[in-house]
């Protein structure tokens, strides 16, 4: 919401001020160009974003989920968007800005059905495409799935570059040393505190560079990117993270978090009419009811009391004003 446009802006800058030349928008071979050099970006990217600790400790969120499906795709990073943009920028000394950002949306698009488990294999387009079948490893925490596939809409740069593997034996989702923790808070910020300790802990200044630019199972003595041995062993009859709850608490929580979601729709329609201290503070307090949530779900002892300052908070800012519902139901139930 504060930063919404991060990759369109700095892009269109490095268009605006510093483009060597312009390929003409309507051009087949200018679409076809930018289809490869968005998919090759994103596959540069991601792939330090696995081999870079400091990148790593974004987006390991997206990894963090043990089950695989639509929803995982969505488990997103709020760090990892302000690391990505930069690796876009040479595109923009000769891409037009309209192209690169259908591009960009689309090749975001792709990535998104490929989060399932109901799709096997689809044939000859293995051998092209990133499928759900090579998207299944690039999510699992076998040895062999760790570092593998890449791609966002090809499967070709990671046969090229060697990090292409087969979905072989059961895949086991999630980290390889799981987080075991519904808080969001505490998903996002955890590994850079971890990096934190680390970076303290370790002896000499190149180590310590190395514990934020080299790898994250990289130790002093040890390869860039940690030895593969190291790697816990999954027997695949891990269970995910799940503790058990009252149906009444699974109830309550969902109609709560419709009611945040409500909040998020309408703060994205008002944003631009709102100012930046209110945005603020409404972002604080969706980000404090996930949170709380979290606990909930997790049956920690806090949780009661933590949800009981979240109601009282939005009881008092609802009567207030500042909360309106963007649905006439979700209104009524507001007021009861």
């Amino acid at each position: 919401v504060l930063f919404r446009s991060v990759d369109l802006i700095s892009y269109i800058y490095v268009w605006n001020n510093y483009r060597l030349f312009e390929l003409p928008w309507d051009s087949p071979w200018t679409w076809y160009l930018t289809l490869l050099g968005v998919d090759f970006v994103y596959y540069c990217f991601h792939r330090i974003s696995h081999e870079v600790n400091i990148l790593w400790a974004a987006h390991q969120v997206h990894h963090s989920s043990e089950d695989y499906n639509l929803f995982t795709a969505l488990r997103q990073s709020v760090l990892q968007k302000y690391t990505s943009w930069m690796f876009n920028l040479p595109m923009a000394l000769f891409i037009p800005p309209s192209v690169f950002a259908v591009h960009l949306q689309f090749n975001l698009l792709y990535q998104f059905w490929i989060h399932t488990e109901v799709i096997t294999k689809l044939g000859p387009l293995e051998w092209i495409l990133n499928t759900p079948s090579h998207h299944r490893v690039h999510h699992g925490r076998n040895r062999y799935c760790i570092d593998k596939n890449y791609g966002g809409t090809l499967i070709i740069w990671d046969r090229i570059f060697g990090t292409f593997e087969a979905e072989d034996a059961k895949v086991v989702y999630g980290l390889t040393h799981p987080v075991n923790s519904f808080d969001p808070i505490m998903l996002q910020l955890r590994p850079l505190a971890h990096i934190w300790n680390m970076f303290w802990a370790t002896p000499g200044f190149c180590n310590k560079l190395s514990v934020i630019f080299k790898g994250p199972g990289w130790g002093p003595g040890k390869p860039r990117l940690g030895l593969p041995e190291e790697i816990p062993v999954v027997t695949g009859k891990e269970v995910p993270f799940n503790p058990i709850v009252p149906a009444y608490l699974n109830c309550y929580v969902v109609v709560h978090f419709a009611v945040i979601m409500d909040l998020y729709t309408e703060l994205l329609a008002t944003v631009t009419m709102l100012s930046q201290g209110t945005v603020i503070l409404r972002i604080g307090f969706i980000i404090l009811s996930l949170a709380s949530f979290g606990l909930l779900m997790e049956n920690k002892s806090t949780a009661g009391i933590l949800e009981i300052i979240r109601c009282l908070v939005f009881i008092g800012v609802y009567k207030l004003g500042y909360f309106r519902s963007q649905f006439p139901f979700l209104g009524y139930a507001y007021e009861v």
